[in-house]
């Protein structure tokens, strides 16, 4: 029992200095923070107190707002209160902090779960990330159709696409149908996922994917769309606090069309920062020169939605729960 106390301890101090560890490296090596001046960019924000603390709030709902579609996801193995799905969600952001495209979050979560079978619950869990990012994916697909009206070329690119452009448009519409109609019916995998014999003695596990009808996965997505929404509504007001003046419908094809690019690139959650700000100052140079204030949104909004919650997260680490009576 002794035993167990001390390997769960290591276990909880290991991953609090991987996370300070990471995030110090990221903020100590980064080329890209030496583009601007910090204390130019706290000026900013000390003059626009207000509304930072309105970007902040906004990051407590979103993190709120994914605790409640956890909460609900993982209802249907155990019954957990808001309280201690908030504090997975939070521990989840930690452990992802260090590990490469976020799957130390559904460790982080897991172990929040008194009784239920932890792997059915990272299943669950990559349900509701599956959610996510069926609707980037989505909002990207539209975004990056309508980039070409952001380019100078514009007029060139659309009559070398003169007969294209209607097929890309059809592609996209079905593909981002097909995804959302194969997402509302996952319980088919739990059937494909039957027909192999050797995957018999685990069906424990694909039937976890029959679990949620379609209405309570449409659901899901509105969750997940909710948090998009909340994002972006972030980043466009950052942006304008540092003076990059572009209109929400332009900055809305921009920031979709980020968001689609980096969910495809692998990549270690603390270091998306470098990752997001080339692909932010690449898009928004289309339509900005203010490139110190491109990446000073993107930077704040990095510290903001991860660095913050992450150190938040900390304090939940020594309560996870790595082995069971």
């Amino acid at each position: 029992m002794k035993s167990k106390q001390a390997i769960s301890f290591l276990l909880k101090i290991s991953i609090v200095a991987l996370a300070l560890f990471f995030l110090y490296d990221q903020l100590n090596s980064n080329a890209s923070f030496k583009k601007f001046d910090l204390n130019n960019i706290l000026l900013t924000l000390k003059n626009n107190f207000s509304v930072l603390v309105l970007v902040i709030f906004l990051m407590f709902l979103n993190w709120y707002v994914e605790s409640l579609k956890w909460r609900f996801l993982v209802s249907k193995i155990e019954k957990i209160s808001i309280k201690t799905s908030l504090r997975a969600v939070f521990s989840g952001i930690t452990v992802s902090s260090f590990t490469p495209n976020r799957v130390g979050e559904y460790a982080g979560r897991v172990f929040c779960l008194k009784h239920a079978d932890r792997i059915q619950g990272v299943l669950i869990t990559v349900i509701g990330s599956m959610a996510q990012l069926i609707i980037t994916i989505v909002f990207g697909l539209i975004g990056i159709l309508l980039l070409p009206n952001l380019m100078p070329s514009f007029d060139s690119f659309i009559n070398d696409l003169e007969f294209s452009y209607p097929i890309i448009l059809f592609v996209v519409i079905l593909l981002s149908v097909l995804l959302v109609l194969l997402f509302l019916n996952a319980s088919v995998f739990t059937v494909l996922l039957s027909k192999f014999r050797f995957l018999k003695k685990f069906s424990k596990y694909s039937k976890v994917f029959s679990f949620y009808s379609s209405s309570e996965l449409l659901e899901v997505l509105l969750y997940s769309f909710a948090r998009y929404i909340i994002f972006t509504a972030q980043y466009f007001i950052l942006l304008n606090i540092f003076s990059v003046e572009v209109s929400y419908i332009n900055s809305m094809i921009l920031i979709t069309t980020m968001l689609f690019v980096i969910s495809v690139i692998p990549t270690i959650a603390i270091a998306e920062v470098g990752i997001r700000g080339s692909v932010a100052l690449y898009l928004f140079s289309l339509l900005s020169n203010n490139s110190i204030g491109i990446l000073s949104a993107t930077f704040c909004l990095w510290i903001i939605n991860l660095v913050l919650p992450a150190l938040i997260g900390i304090i939940f680490i020594f309560t996870l729960r790595f082995f069971r009576k």
